[in-house]
């Protein structure tokens, strides 16, 4: 059995270098101000953590979802060179258990991971940073991160960049002391650093079709009822066919024909609905707003529904002559 080791910790501060893409690991070298024993080997080498997402990055705009990140340590031990040349079979006994636990240099201790968006992206990121724990080289985290997004309402199609930052310490350098070749017993000190990584995650917005009210021509009188018109443009990147606009008014405003059908709707082109609109006799002088979804069918055939538009229609205060002349 193997005394318990004596961990001593040196950490640096460090600057993650952001860039559109995969960054290598940053070491940082830390001076050597402190030397307890021989150190017979100098190894290089290091973690290297390589971010994956699970599943479709494909999101359409005005969703919130989780994105699920996988990340796997491709440490590679790239190799070691003689420091000092042991001498005795205490030493011996040292050198050959140093370059052993010198090979725990790959591995990846106390991960700490966050995603963020670039500054006016449609992308909000809704979760904190979050601590992965340790991951060996050639093996990948226990879970996958999870990390809510939010997509604006308004955001257009296209790829969108995410920053993965993962911070996490690594075993820089070992030294054996005390070695006992007789009994197979040592002490050890440990010596600790900080790595920084930045990968870029891209993350892709849909083409879809999406509608805006532009304006509404017609107004009512209290009582009466009259074919009120309502632009509708088709604000995305797709285009929707057999749309039919379904109207929903509520009290004081009602309809007997609440769909207005459509046909096809192109990228930037503006159609206008028809409805024949009644106002109750009670009804106060002001704007009212109904509420309208449009049904339409995709390119490849899915039936969707756009999210619930307001349209203002104006009920005016019955004037002179339409009381003497009865003209509502």
């Amino acid at each position: 059995m193997n005394k318990i080791n004596k961990l001593i910790f040196f950490y640096l501060v460090t600057i993650t270098i952001a860039s559109a893409g995969y960054d290598t690991p940053a070491m940082y070298n830390v001076p050597r101000s402190f030397d307890f024993a021989k150190n017979y080997y100098n190894v290089y080498g290091g973690p290297d953590i390589n971010a994956t997402i699970i599943g479709s990055n494909e999101f359409e705009r005005g969703q919130t979802a989780t994105l699920n990140i996988d990340l796997m340590n491709r440490g590679k031990f790239l190799g070691f060179e003689a420091d000092e040349d042991p001498t005795g079979a205490n030493e011996i006994f040292a050198a050959q258990t140093e370059i052993k636990v010198e090979g725990k240099i790959v591995d990846a201790i106390g991960i700490v991971a966050s995603l963020s968006a670039d500054t006016g992206s449609p992308v909000e990121v809704k979760s904190v940073s979050q601590q992965v724990g340790s991951i060996r080289s050639g093996q990948n985290a226990l879970a996958p991160l999870k990390f809510d997004i939010k997509i604006d309402k308004k955001a257009r199609a296209g790829t969108y960049p995410l920053s993965l930052d993962v911070t996490y310490d690594y075993q820089k350098n070992v030294q054996i002391i005390d070695a006992n070749a007789t009994q197979e017993t040592y002490d050890a000190n440990y010596w600790y650093g900080i790595m920084a990584q930045n990968q870029t995650m891209t993350i892709r917005v849909k083409k879809q079709a999406d509608f805006e009210i532009t304006k509404t021509n017609g107004s009512l009188f209290p009582g009466g009822e009259d074919i009120i018109e309502i632009t509708i443009k088709n604000t995305g990147e797709e285009k929707a066919r057999d749309v039919r606009a379904i109207i929903n008014p509520s009290d004081p405003i009602s309809t007997t024909d609440d769909k207005a059908f459509l046909y096809n709707i192109e990228p930037d082109e503006v159609v206008v609905a028809k409805y024949r609109i009644k106002a109750d006799s009670k009804a106060v002088s002001k704007f009212y707003s109904m509420d309208i979804v449009l049904r339409y069918e995709t390119p490849e055939g899915d039936i969707r529904y756009s999210s619930n538009l307001l349209a203002p229609v104006e009920v005016k205060e019955i004037g002179f002559f339409q009381r003497f002349f009865g003209w509502i």
